[in-house]
């Protein structure tokens, strides 16, 4: 499974993903195969990329979690829309509330690890989407820390808002990678951000936001797109802290523009590889509760390795039983004896060993003598072949 980009799609490729339309509606099954119509019309649509399968690689399952959690994302995506845009006209958000109460009631509560796909983003509704898997992710988080109900309402609140100011922000800057912003580009976001934070009205409080999503949005200003070692972290409030980490993990496996998203695994890795700017605590809590890694699950292991979940360990998910798809070996990754030995590494994204090879690379290849031999008789057998026929069809014409 690979991610393109609408102009380098292909007639003859199949849709790894579901594609829906502005209103939620399905436009395209996972399956399907493209035809010239059809990339047109995805081209059209403004969809900054799709998923496609592999040529020799089977459609994946998809469970009724993760279809209901890519519908969600729509239906939530266009009701903070209008939320922020009543925010950004003076006017009562009449529906920020009772987003807020489905969110935390749907995934506020969840006690298993839960199966989540990244739908396609385009440039027009990014940050909305954006703001709706970080508001999920956070009502994650805050069940599993335990976190009372007012807290999780405050929470939530504050990663909807969180990106309001990104609305403003040009989109060439957007587009950009948070290693290709410069100085002045990360200081025009802040000033947008702050102007956001402006609009929330924080001194009157005309919309009855809690006390603690404003301590939060405040913080959270703080947090550039770009990580800062310098940041200190430590007195920020744990609703801020859970922002950070559920922030950062989305805007990483999601797909943009001129940027190829990164498996969860590799996600959580960074994450807590920066231990000195998001909790491990957090980090954790995030990590329990999805289920990044099922049993079925092809995984990329340490010295080329390659293997297939076949059973998890309860509690670490990142030590399960795994079968080597070379010699069928089955490995306890949680056992002492092999922690540092055999390793997952990353999610196994494509079953094609296949070597693909370009026009250039074919022009660096040289036979051997042997091979010029061969192929020097074969082209003369051919050609004799080719004028015996000629001079027999010339005989039956006369």
């Amino acid at each position: 499974m690979r991610f393109y980009k609408p102009e380098e799609l292909r007639a003859g490729m199949r849709l790894a993903k579901q594609i829906y339309n502005k209103q939620g509606v399905l436009l395209y099954e996972r399956g399907l195969v493209l035809t010239d119509q059809i990339i047109a019309s995805v081209q059209k649509f403004g969809l900054l990329g799709v998923m496609i399968l592999d040529p020799a690689e089977p459609l994946p399952p998809i469970s009724a979690e993760e279809q209901e959690f890519e519908q969600l994302q729509t239906a939530y995506m266009f009701r903070l829309r209008d939320c922020l845009i009543a925010i950004s006209k003076g006017n009562q958000p009449q529906d920020l509330s009772p987003l807020v109460s489905d969110i935390v009631r749907r995934f506020g509560s969840l006690n298993h690890p839960a199966s989540f796909s990244q739908t396609i983003r385009s440039s027009e509704d990014y940050n909305y989407k954006h703001a709706v898997c970080t508001a999920i992710f956070s009502a994650i988080i805050a069940h599993r820390l335990g976190l009372p109900a007012v807290t999780m309402n405050e929470l939530v609140t504050a990663a909807l808002l969180a990106d309001f100011g990104y609305l403003y922000v040009p989109r060439e800057i957007m587009a950009r990678h948070e290693d290709e912003l410069t100085n002045i580009d990360l200081l025009s976001i802040e000033q947008y951000r702050a102007k956001a934070l402006q609009l929330l009205k924080p001194e009157t409080n005309p919309y009855g936001l809690g006390e603690r999503t404003f301590t939060t949005l405040s913080e959270f200003l703080k947090v550039s797109r770009r990580e800062d070692p310098k940041l200190v972290t430590a007195a920020f409030h744990l609703n801020t802290k859970i922002l950070m980490v559920a922030d950062k993990y989305d805007r990483m496996t999601a797909m943009r523009l001129n940027y190829q998203p990164v498996t969860s695994v590799q996600a959580i890795r960074h994450l807590e590889k920066q231990d000195m700017i998001y909790d491990p605590s957090i980090v954790s809590a995030l990590s329990s509760a999805l289920s990044i890694l099922p049993v079925g699950q092809c995984v990329a292991l340490s010295a080329n390795r390659r293997g297939m979940i076949v059973s998890q360990t309860p509690g670490d998910q990142f030590h399960p039983q795994v079968l080597d798809l070379t010699t069928n070996a089955v490995y306890d990754l949680s056992s002492p004896k092999l922690r540092g030995v055999i390793e997952i590494r990353d999610l196994l994204t494509s079953m094609d060993q296949r070597y693909h090879f370009d026009a250039q690379s074919l022009r660096h290849f040289v036979p051997d003598m042997p091979l010029q031999t061969m192929t020097r008789r074969i082209r003369m057998r051919l050609e004799k072949a080719r004028k015996r026929e000629a001079a027999r069809l010339a005989r039956v014409a006369r």
